[in-house]
C-alpha cells in the first residue's frame, strides 16, 4: 500500500511539474518540490520495513515475501521510484530558475514523451504487483520506444529561436528518458524475482 501511494505521488509530481511549466504556475512548481519530501518519507518507511523483514522470518512471510532476496529487489525498486520524484523536482526548478514557460507546441511533444514514460513505468509496476514475468518482459520491450518520442522532441526544438530554451527542452527530455530507464530496471528486477516460479510452471 505504501509503495502504491509513493508511486502515485511521484507520477503526479511529474505531471504537475509539466502543468506548472505550461501555465507558468510558480506556486504549483513549489508544491511539486515540497511533495518530494513525502516521496522520501514513504521511501524511508518502506526500506525500514524491509530491513525488519530481512531480520525476521515471520515478518518476511507476513509481508508476502518468499525470501530475503525479494526484499533487496523491492529496495532497488523503491529507490527507482524515488528518483522519478527527483526528476519532477528538476523540471519544477527549471520554471523557478528561468521564470518563463516553454513554447506550447514543444511542450505538447514533451508531455507526449512523459505520458509514454509513465505508462511504461505503470506496466513495470503492474508486473511487480502481479509477479508476472511475461508482463515484465513486455515492459522492457516497450521502453526501447522512448527513443522515438525523444527524436520528436529534438525535432520540435528546431522551431525554437532561443538557445536557452533549447537547452531547457533537451534537459527535460533527458530527465523523462531516465524514467523509462527506471521502468526497464524495475521490470528486470521483477523478472529476476519471478524467474524461478516461471520455470517451475513450465
Amino acid at each position: 500500500g505504501a509503495f502504491k501511494r509513493m508511486l502515485l505521488i511521484a507520477k503526479s509530481m511529474q505531471n504537475d511539474a509539466l502543468l506548472a511549466l505550461e501555465e507558468a504556475n510558480f506556486d504549483l512548481a513549489k508544491e511539486v518540490i515540497n511533495s518530494d519530501d513525502e516521496v522520501d518519507r514513504f521511501s524511508f518507511y518502506i526500506i525500514r520495513q524491509l530491513k525488519i523483514a530481512i531480520q525476521n522470518d515471520h515478518m518476511l512471510k507476513d509481508m508476502g515475501f518468499e525470501n530475503a532476496r525479494s526484499c533487496l529487489g523491492y529496495r532497488l525498486i523503491v529507490k527507482n521510484i524515488e528518483r522519478v520524484g527527483d526528476h519532477a523536482v528538476v523540471i519544477a526548478k527549471d520554471l523557478l530558475e528561468f521564470k518563463k514557460p516553454i513554447k506550447k507546441s514543444v511542450l505538447d511533444v514533451i508531455r507526449e514523451m512523459n505520458n509514454f514514460a509513465l505508462s511504461v513505468l505503470d506496466d513495470a509496476c503492474l508486473a511487480l504487483f502481479k509477479k508476472d514475468f511475461a508482463q515484465a518482459e513486455l515492459a522492457i520491450q516497450r521502453t526501447s520506444e522512448i527513443t522515438k518520442h525523444e527524436k520528436k522532441v529534438f525535432e520540435s526544438v528546431k522551431s525554437l529561436r532561443d538557445d536557452e530554451e533549447v537547452y531547457r527542452v533537451r534537459r527535460m527530455a533527458e530527465n523523462i528518458r531516465r524514467i523509462s530507464e527506471y521502468a526497464s530496471d524495475i521490470a528486470e528486477i521483477v523478472m529476476n524475482m519471478t524467474i524461478e516460479k516461471t520455470l517451475r510452471k513450465q
